[in-house]
């Protein structure tokens, strides 16, 4: 026992609207831990790293200072990313600027991305318009890239405090859980879980309608093709992300430590003390 508390570092848990497409811990799982920043944000809202990073580091300070250890966990890099290397004090992309961008289509958006900050553009994982919009709206508001802004940057947490684990299973197991973990979500009640979120409206820049999995559902339920259909698509799709982040894992983070198992994991994580 460590006298751990979880923080979620997984930009889907963090939204209000989907438990089961998120796979957020359920209160069952939780098992009286405390957990912080699941499910607080509601699905409307644009949630950035920054949004992230500025809530996360008060939890993380509170818990320490009460004597408990700060657990992170989640596959969302970047968050891992702005704590280790810090956030840029990037300014504001003027709002007349931001709503023209936000009617480009998906292909002109990476176009201009790459064109204007190519270093940026390749750490986009698929397509991204948020992400794509804010590179391409840096660079025209403030003449400077914002991999430039990025790299001037002092780190919030110094990983000499850290202990830095991947879990990487063997890619054929991983694609087999993808899959039935995708089904049982279905048994759990997914559809009925993105029917709710068919009935919202959302912002057309928000993030939560092009979740993996969920937006395959909201386009089955627009009249696009046949459940089965979206829900292969889906699996297909969630094991494509899983390569991805794989590969930006590998490559950003060669000095953490990569366990093929949770049970190595918690192994190392003890022989670190």
């Amino acid at each position: 026992m460590v006298g751990g508390e979880i923080v979620n570092a997984d930009a889907l848990q963090v939204y209000r609207d989907i438990q089961l497409l998120s796979a957020r811990p359920t209160k069952a799982e939780m098992q009286g831990i405390p957990h912080h920043l699941f499910g607080h944000v509601e699905g409307r809202q644009l949630y950035s790293v920054g949004d992230w990073s500025r809530e996360a580091v008060p939890i993380l300070l509170d818990i320490l200072a009460r004597g408990c250890v700060p657990i992170l966990t989640g596959g969302t890099g970047l968050y891992f990313q702005s704590l280790l290397q810090g956030l840029a004090d990037i300014p504001i992309v003027p709002r007349e600027l931001d709503a023209a961008l936000n009617s480009y289509p998906i292909e002109q958006l990476r176009e201009d991305a790459q064109r204007l900050d190519p270093v940026a553009t390749d750490r986009v994982l698929g397509d991204d318009p948020q992400r794509l919009a804010r590179i391409v709206g840096v660079a025209r508001s403030t003449g400077r890239p914002l991999s430039a802004w990025q790299a001037d940057t002092k780190p919030i947490i110094p990983t000499s405090q850290t202990q830095r684990f991947v879990l990487f299973p063997e890619r054929q197991d991983l694609y087999a859980r993808i899959n039935q973990r995708f089904d049982r979500m279905i048994e759990a009640g997914a559809l009925e879980e993105a029917r709710q979120v068919h009935a919202k409206s959302y912002p057309s820049r928000a993030s939560l309608p092009k979740a993996i999995g969920l937006s395959h559902l909201l386009s089955y339920l627009s009249g696009d093709g046949e459940l089965a259909t979206s829900i292969e698509a889906a699996k297909r799709d969630s094991r494509r992300l899983a390569k991805r982040q794989m590969t930006w894992f590998r490559n950003r983070c060669a000095d953490w430590t990569f366990c093929d198992t949770p049970e190595s994991l918690i192994q190392k994580y003890k022989d670190g003390f």
